[in-house]
């Protein structure tokens, strides 16, 4: 399977009278953009704004963010399942707007959180955070009256990934800047002249069942998977727009996904000191019974059908569901598969560990892990003089414009399960 990334590169935003590219340069049409948004009526009213990287704007309520993107005429479908129609991805050529993202604020009515996952476009937060170097189209949707969560949520998640085919469309037509071709064969033939390298299999841990899931919300071609057995998938479907984040995946926006940082390393590393296999999805299920299913099941996969002499997983979610990986990287070592795995920990301060952690690290054979931060660490962050989404203050009136200090998680892209970070750790 080939997949063709023609990339846009853009240099600034703006609004205008006509959405359009030119000389990297996205000039959008906001009336048109928010109409065609309010065609859904989930929804009341859509508002839209603009945040430059450098501008003294903090942006609340992060639910989501997406890379604008997609295909080109004949290439497959936009978010195959999740916009509709279901049809191919992974395949032919996709138009990606590099340097520009699709902001989804709107997400107090689930985070339960005054800030939510919060962006700043200067400071310190900008420069551990990688969506402060972005330009970034924010979406404001505000739910019509008398709808539940549930719809809420599933209309918040369409209006991002309509308004990022909608920018997207621009390129279509234009000479790209760059162009990154990905192609893996089918499984009998991936090994065919590698066969003395290694072959190593990703496990993408995409969903925590600790939480209940949002019925209906469109993660794996436009449905939930709370209740799917691991699956095998090819690596190009993951990058063009099959799987979406899930609200429950702390440290893994879908913009991550599409350039999963993983899958496109074990890309660059094939046929030279590896062979990169395949994918294997699968969530991090509540119940002991169902992630010694599940973890069993992921093992033979790998072993069995993939044949793989290593695995590189991740986790999904906070706290016990960093036990499941840890059981299927043990589950795999016992097969004499090789593990690597990717992870941060969640803690209230330095000296916290969560049970899953302590589980992981007293597990026979579980030697190879990367430790990609905590989220103990609070940052102290600047005042910025204006404010994208809702509250405007804090409990006790703290105005959230102002100085504030907030752990290192609340900041979008400043960690994430999946490697995509900024952020280096170093022992003193």
């Amino acid at each position: 399977m080939r997949l063709g990334l023609d990339i846009l590169n853009i240099k600034d935003v703006q609004f205008a009278e006509k959405t359009s590219l030119s000389g990297g340069v996205l000039s959008i049409n906001r009336r048109e953009l928010q109409g065609l948004l309010q065609e859904d009526r989930r929804l009341s009213r859509v508002d839209i704004e603009l945040a430059h990287p450098g501008d003294k704007c903090r942006i609340l309520q992060v639910a989501d963010v997406i890379e604008p993107r997609a295909k080109t005429r004949g290439s497959g479908n936009d978010f195959a399942g999740s916009l509709g129609r279901q049809g191919n991805v992974g395949e032919g050529s996709t138009c990606v707007l590099r340097g520009a993202a699709v902001v989804m604020s709107g997400g107090s009515a689930f985070l339960k959180d005054p800030i939510g996952g919060m962006i700043d476009m200067s400071g310190p937060a900008a420069e551990i955070g990688i969506y402060g170097k972005t330009h970034n189209i924010v979406v404001l949707p505000y739910p019509s009256a008398g709808i539940n969560l549930p719809d809420y949520a599933k209309a918040l998640k369409i209006a991002g990934l309509k308004t990022a085919v909608y920018l997207a469309k621009t390129g279509e037509g234009l000479k790209p800047d760059e162009n990154e071709v990905y192609d893996l064969p089918p499984l009998p033939e991936v090994a065919q002249g590698l066969e003395n390298l290694p072959k190593v299999a990703y496990i993408f841990a995409v969903l925590s069942t600790k939480h209940e899931p949002i019925i209906g919300e469109p993660i794996l071609y436009g449905s939930n998977i709370d209740k799917t057995l691991p699956t095998v998938i090819h690596p190009n479907e993951v990058l063009d727009g099959a799987i979406i984040s899930p609200y429950r995946a702390a440290g893994i926006e879908t913009y991550v996904i599409q350039n999963h940082p993983i899958i496109k390393e074990l890309y660059r590393r094939h046929g030279k000191d590896l062979c990169f296999t395949g994918v294997i999805i699968t969530t991090a299920p509540d119940s002991e019974y169902e992630y010694e299913r599940a973890a069993t099941v992921v093992a033979n996969i790998a072993k069995r059908i993939f044949g793989a002499d290593g695995v590189v997983l991740n986790k999904t979610g906070m706290g016990a569901e960093e036990v499941v990986p840890a059981r299927t990287a043990e589950r795999c070592e016992e097969l004499g598969v090789k593990t690597a795995y990717a992870m941060y920990l969640h803690g209230a301060d330095q000296s916290d560990t969560s049970l899953g952690a302590d589980t992981l690290f007293n597990m026979r054979g579980v030697d190879a892990i990367v430790n990609m931060g905590t989220t103990y660490m609070k940052h102290k962050l600047p005042a910025v003089d204006r404010i994208i989404g809702d509250p405007l203050f804090l409990p006790g009136g703290i105005p959230v414009n102002g100085n504030i200090e907030v752990s290192v998680s609340a900041i979008k892209g400043a960690l994430s399960q999946l490697g995509y970070s900024r952020i280096t750790a170093v022992r003193h």
